[in-house]
C-alpha cells in the first residue's frame, strides 16, 4: 500500500499543479487582454508563437480585428502594406495577419477552424497562383515547418466543422507530417482518427488517456507563450489619432516616385532586382514552368477545402488574386492562357460559395504594381488596401 501511495502522489501533485497553473494563467490572459494594445501582437508577421496558436485567434477576433491571411507577399515593408496603413478614419479597426512563408490553404484553413473564431469575422485572404505551380501542392517539410499541434487537435475538435471535412484534414496533415517525419504523435494520431478500421479505433481508444493529457499540455503551453507575449506590449493608448487617407493623393505619390526608377530589362522590373537576382540566371529560367498544370494541383483540392471549411464556420473570407509579372511568367512558359483559366476557376469556385473575389490579373502587365515577378509592391498593396477598406465598409 505505501508503494502504491508512494507511486500515486507525486502524480497527484504534478496534476493539482498543472490545473492550479492553468487556472492562474486564464486571470493573467484575462487582465492583459483588457490592458495591453493586443493588436501589435497581431501585426507582426511570421511571427512563429502568434501564427501557430490557437489562442491568439480567439483574442484578436474578440478584439474586432481584421484577419488578413497569407504568406510571404505580407512582408513587404511598404507603407501601403495593410499590417502599416491600418487603422484610419473609415476603417477603425486593425489588421492581424497570419500566415509565412510556406502558408497554404491547407495551413490557412487551419487558422480559422482552430478555435474560438467569431461568426462573421473579416477575414482577407491573399491567395498566390504559385501555390498551385508545384503538382503536390506543398512539400512535407514546409508543411510541417508551420504545424502546430494545439491548432491540429482543435481543428480536429471544432464541433462547427464537418465529419467530411475533418476526414479530409486528418488524411491530408496524417500523410503530410508521416513523409516529414516530424510530429510523430500528431501523424499517428491523424492517422488513426481517418482511418475507419475497427482494430485502428481499438487502438485510438487506447491511446486516447495519453491524447488526451497531450491536448490538455499544449493548451496550457499555448497559454503560457501568449501570455509571454502579452507582458511585452505597450498599455492600450485611447488617445491614439487617426488619419484620413486621400487615395487619390496616395496613388499620385507613387506615380511621381515611379519616375525615378529605372528599368531596362525585358521584364520592365527595377533594374536593382532585376541585375541582383535575375541577370545571371536568366537564360536557365526559359520555359521552366512550361509542363507545370495549376488545375491539377493537390494544391486545388485544398483550396476547395479551405472554401469549405469557411462556409461552415459561417466566414466569408474576401479573396484576394494578386497578379504575376506577365513578362516574367510568359518566359518562364506559364502562359497567359494557363493563367486566365487559373483565375477563372479560383474565382468560380469562391462566388459557388458566396464569397467576393478581387481579381487583380488586369494588372498582370502594368510596370510597378509588384516588386518582383510575384509579390505586390507600393501601387499593388495600394490597391489591395483601398479595396479591403471599401470591401468591409459595405
Amino acid at each position: 500500500m505505501k508503494k502504491i501511495f508512494s507511486l500515486l502522489i507525486p502524480i497527484v501533485i504534478a496534476i493539482l499543479t498543472t490545473i492550479i497553473i492553468n487556472s492562474v494563467l486564464d486571470k493573467k490572459l484575462d487582465a492583459l487582454t483588457k490592458s495591453k494594445d493586443i493588436s501589435l501582437m497581431g501585426k507582426k508577421f511570421s511571427d512563429s508563437v502568434k501564427d501557430k496558436s490557437a489562442l491568439s485567434k480567439e483574442l484578436l477576433s474578440n478584439h474586432n480585428d481584421l484577419f488578413l491571411l497569407g504568406s510571404s507577399e505580407m512582408g513587404i515593408d511598404v507603407p501601403q502594406n495593410p499590417l502599416r496603413l491600418f487603422p484610419f478614419n473609415g476603417a477603425e479597426y486593425n489588421i492581424s495577419c497570419f500566415g509565412r512563408p510556406y502558408s497554404q490553404d491547407l495551413q490557412q484553413a487551419t487558422y480559422l477552424g482552430t478555435g474560438n473564431i467569431k461568426e462573421n469575422q473579416k477575414v482577407a485572404y491573399v491567395l498566390s497562383i504559385q501555390w498551385f505551380e508545384v503538382a503536390d501542392a506543398i512539400s512535407p517539410y514546409n508543411f510541417a515547418v508551420n504545424f502546430s499541434d494545439v491548432q491540429f487537435y482543435k481543428f480536429l475538435e471544432n464541433p462547427k466543422i464537418s465529419e467530411e471535412n475533418k476526414q479530409y484534414y486528418a488524411k491530408r496533415v496524417g500523410k503530410l507530417l508521416r513523409k516529414s517525419k516530424k510530429y510523430p504523435e500528431e501523424a499517428l494520431y491523424a492517422t488513426l482518427y481517418a482511418n475507419t478500421n475497427p482494430l485502428k479505433k481499438i487502438v485510438k481508444i487506447i491511446f486516447d488517456p495519453y491524447y488526451k493529457t497531450k491536448k490538455y499540455l499544449a493548451d496550457i503551453k499555448d497559454k503560457a507563450l501568449i501570455y509571454e507575449q502579452l507582458k511585452k506590449l505597450p498599455d492600450k493608448d485611447d488617445k491614439q489619432k487617426l488619419t484620413y487617407i486621400n487615395w487619390k493623393s496616395e496613388y499620385s505619390q507613387i506615380k511621381e516616385q515611379k519616375k525615378n526608377t529605372i528599368s531596362t530589362n525585358q521584364f520592365h522590373l527595377e533594374d536593382k532586382y532585376y541585375d541582383s537576382h535575375l541577370k545571371n540566371v536568366i537564360s536557365n529560367l526559359k520555359d521552366q514552368s512550361i509542363n507545370e498544370n495549376l488545375m491539377n494541383s493537390k494544391e486545388m483540392d485544398d483550396y476547395k477545402f479551405f472554401l469549405s471549411v469557411c462556409k461552415e464556420l459561417n466566414i466569408k473570407p474576401y479573396i484576394i488574386l494578386p497578379p504575376v509579372n506577365g513578362w516574367y511568367y510568359d518566359y518562364v512558359g506559364l502562359s497567359k492562357e494557363k493563367r486566365d483559366e487559373y483565375y477563372n476557376v479560383v474565382t468560380k469556385l469562391a462566388s459557388e460559395n458566396g464569397f467576393e473575389v478581387l481579381n487583380l490579373q488586369e494588372y498582370e502587365y502594368k510596370q510597378g504594381f509588384l516588386t518582383d515577378p510575384q509579390h505586390l509592391g507600393e501601387e499593388g498593396w495600394l490597391k489591395v488596401s483601398e479595396e479591403i477598406y471599401k470591401h468591409f465598409k459595405k
